[in-house]
């Protein structure tokens, strides 16, 4: 349990750093007019998979008698509900032009404080 532990903070750490560099390349790319390359999709995906992976992590951590409070789980379920949605918007925000690099940056902003509250509501 304890090795989950900090496999689960390890990966909030790099949620909060990945969604951050994804905010600023996505208004870098905003403030140039430029359209994304197919590597910020790549980075977009794994750090989407990175959210998966924080929602197993949890599931196992609740199977083995960890139970955070109601608060965490909706957090979690949020996450994943915008992680998916993310990944399969991208393609219509990125056609609907620089303004869906706005969006794009406004919704890792938003992912980072999602994961931000569900770490504060964590029991663990």
């Amino acid at each position: 349990m304890a090795t989950a532990l900090q496999l689960k903070d390890w990966l909030t750490v790099w949620l909060v750093a990945g969604n951050a560099w994804l905010a600023l390349w996505s208004l870098f790319l905003y403030w140039r007019q430029r359209a994304p390359g197919p590597l910020f999709f790549q980075a977009l995906l794994f750090f989407q998979l990175l959210i998966g992976a924080q929602v197993a992590l949890g599931v196992f951590l609740f199977a083995g008698g960890l139970a955070p409070n109601s608060g965490h789980l909706m957090y979690g379920v949020l996450n994943a509900v915008l992680a998916v949605g993310r990944v399969f918007g991208h393609t219509r925000l990125v056609s609907s032009g620089a303004q869906g690099m706005l969006w794009h940056g406004l919704l890792s902003l938003l992912a980072i404080g999602l994961v931000a509250r569900s770490l504060v509501t964590a029991a663990y």
